[in-house]
């Protein structure tokens, strides 16, 4: 369905008229303090009748008048907000720096009865079943492997504490995967 389409039938649903959302825009715009988050009724009609591609402050401003989840209405004009942490990891730069964390995890959800968690071994053989992360970081591709760092494993103290969560990259040479691990252990533990 046409995203303008999408927003169009979810204000009828709620029953709101183009003045109603006009009008709470206003309140928004005053509350956030910035004109962009506005949408005028004629721009309104513009995204819901012609196809016009809104703002992200009129992107926001629909989805908390509408009640929506902005990331649902950004992915409906084909902006994967979703896919912003592994979009990234793929696109390295030089410099060690603090980044993003991806906006859902995938945890273990059942561990295999052999699991020991005082030994050091690759986590997918260790888990049974999943939950959400391993979906988002690798988006189906499995160049990477998750690996788990045993309670009684004290070599990479103190940069990677026993019991951390580590993703690795089997394809890179040992000192590129140390500081894989290194750069991993911030972003999992």
């Amino acid at each position: 369905m046409i995203p303008g389409s999408r927003l169009r039938q979810t204000r009828e649903v709620l029953g709101l008229t183009y003045r109603d959302v006009e009008r709470a825009s206003y309140l928004l715009a005053e509350k956030r303090g910035r004109s962009d988050f506005v949408i005028h009724i004629s721009r309104l009609a513009d995204i819901e009748n012609h196809g016009a591609t809104p703002s992200p402050h009129k992107i926001y401003s629909l989805a908390a008048i509408y009640h929506l989840n902005p990331i649902d209405v950004f992915e409906w004009y084909d902006i994967p907000i979703g896919m912003h942490f592994h979009d990234g990891a793929e696109l390295g730069a030089p410099n060690t720096h603090l980044a993003s964390p991806p906006m859902q995890l995938r945890l273990p959800v059942r561990f295999d009865p052999g699991f020991d968690p005082r030994r050091t071994e690759l986590l997918s053989r260790m888990v049974e079943a999943w939950g959400e992360l391993e979906a988002l970081v690798f988006d189906g591709h499995h160049r990477h492997q998750y690996g788990y760092v045993g309670l009684d494993d004290r070599m990479m103290e103190p940069l990677l504490r026993p019991g951390s969560l580590v993703l690795v990259d089997p394809a890179a040479g040992p000192r590129r995967r140390m500081a894989q691990r290194i750069r991993a252990a911030y972003l999992l533990c």
